[in-house]
């Protein structure tokens, strides 16, 4: 399966299939699904993985920011997805783009990485308030015994709290499609129920990042640094797919418009 399956070539055991780490998902505007493939990006993901290894630090030799350390990935918040991204632009010149997945040790921009869809202090103006509440009844939560009525009543509270905030969070991303459309997450997210960090990932970051600039992507690759998970689908130098959960249900819309432009004819691998 696609959702944290380990690809072993990634990880120098043997060969395997790099289209199992195709970038892909259903569009319901145009009633089909898009495909951008891992391949062309696979030389360039590697060398970012080596340079990151080598420098211990997400700077990658540009000063040395403790909280950028790659140390951190090893600690209890565990292990966090990268991505890159090679592209063309209007002049048919050549580049790369590269990702983390949500916030890089609480820090949302790093110099040489793309920024996040959305915007930092938008984010926390909206969450300030109610993640102070949402503490305070969790404080008082654990004052209480779990039989207490009072205590499931904070718990109510707390979860309608949670759910509200998290609908407002969502309505600050809108990402941008190779259309020229911006959508908000609730309008293209297919199925039910949209997991927390949807539109925070590498994959989303990287094509919002590349159609506003008018970018045309050649390929996109994703690998995993850190401490694995719990469940064990997440091992350290390990290329992935983009995730089933909060990934694909959006990167059909995301991917909209791409194979209209003629531009992914084939192209030798970037690797710089």
């Amino acid at each position: 399966m696609s959702d944290g399956s380990r690809h072993d070539f990634s990880c120098g055991t043997g060969a395997g299939n790099s289209e199992e780490l195709d970038c892909r998902g259903f569009c319901r505007d145009c009633g089909r699904e898009h495909l951008l493939p891992a391949a062309p990006a696979l030389p360039a993901a590697g060398l970012l993985m080596r340079e990151l290894v080598r420098h211990r630090n997400v700077g990658l030799g540009q000063g040395r920011e403790p909280r950028l350390d790659l140390g951190c990935l090893d600690g209890p918040a565990g292990g966090q997805m990268f991505g890159v991204l090679v592209y063309r632009d209007r002049c048919g010149n050549r580049g790369v783009l590269k990702a983390f997945s949500g916030q890089y040790n609480g820090i949302w921009n790093v110099p040489g990485w793309v920024p996040p869809i959305v915007d930092p202090e938008e984010f926390a103006s909206v969450v300030r308030d109610d993640e102070a509440r949402i503490k305070e009844l969790t404080r008082g939560m654990k004052s209480l015994s779990a039989g207490d009525p009072a205590r499931a009543e904070l718990s109510a509270r707390r979860k309608s709290l949670s759910r509200g905030l998290m609908a407002r969070i969502f309505t600050l991303y809108r990402p941008a499609n190779f259309r020229g459309q911006r959508r908000a997450l609730e309008e293209i997210f297919i199925g039910r129920g949209m997991p927390t960090g949807t539109g925070e990932c590498c994959a989303p970051k990287l094509l919002h990042h590349a159609a506003c600039l008018g970018l045309c992507p050649l390929g996109l690759a994703e690998f995993y640094l850190g401490r694995g998970n719990r469940s064990g689908t997440r091992q350290s130098g390990c290329f992935y797919a983009p995730c089933v959960g909060k990934c694909r249900p959006i990167l059909g819309f995301l991917l909209c418009g791409l194979d209209e432009t003629a531009c992914l004819r084939p192209e030798e691998p970037v690797t710089s």
